[in-house]
């Protein structure tokens, strides 16, 4: 995930290492490269955000972070709170990406939803400035396991 000021975020799943998928983080990156763009909010130390994953089977996913530091001021860890996906029935539902994640919320009554608990970690911040060192691109026979913390 790659937060902006103006509160839109970038999320891209994948078994890459962080130097290969920083590649593809910014606004300008194809749809085709799996990355996907969405809102978010910011009110304390809690983070909420959302994006539609497109297809024939439109889903809403919501996720619920924690900000935290592992010392004082870092601010480098997010704790998963919750997740949640949600099929949606995109039948009229189109235009700008912040119009459609409104438009999702509007419609309650439509929605299946799906709560996901198991495998909820803490998120690692990478600056962008340490991709290229960070100890996460290290291959899996010379990195036992990492601990987020």
């Amino acid at each position: 995930m790659r937060f902006s000021s103006s509160g839109r975020f970038l999320y891209k799943n994948s078994s890459q290492v962080v130097k290969d998928v920083a590649k593809y983080m910014n606004f300008r990156a194809a749809k085709g490269d799996g990355l996907f763009t969405g809102r978010y909010s910011l009110n304390d130390d809690q983070v909420e955000a959302a994006f539609l994953y497109p297809g024939l089977r439109p889903t809403l996913w919501k996720i619920r972070l924690r900000l935290r530091g592992t010392q004082q001021g870092a601010n480098n860890r997010m704790d998963l709170l919750s997740l949640v996906t949600s099929r949606v029935n995109s039948e009229g539902i189109s235009g700008p990406e912040e119009e459609v994640l409104g438009a999702v919320d509007a419609l309650e009554d439509e929605i299946t939803r799906t709560s996901h608990r198991r495998g909820l970690a803490a998120f690692v911040f990478v600056p962008f400035e340490e991709v290229e060192t960070c100890v996460l691109n290290l291959p899996v026979e010379k990195m036992d396991y990492y601990v987020p913390g």
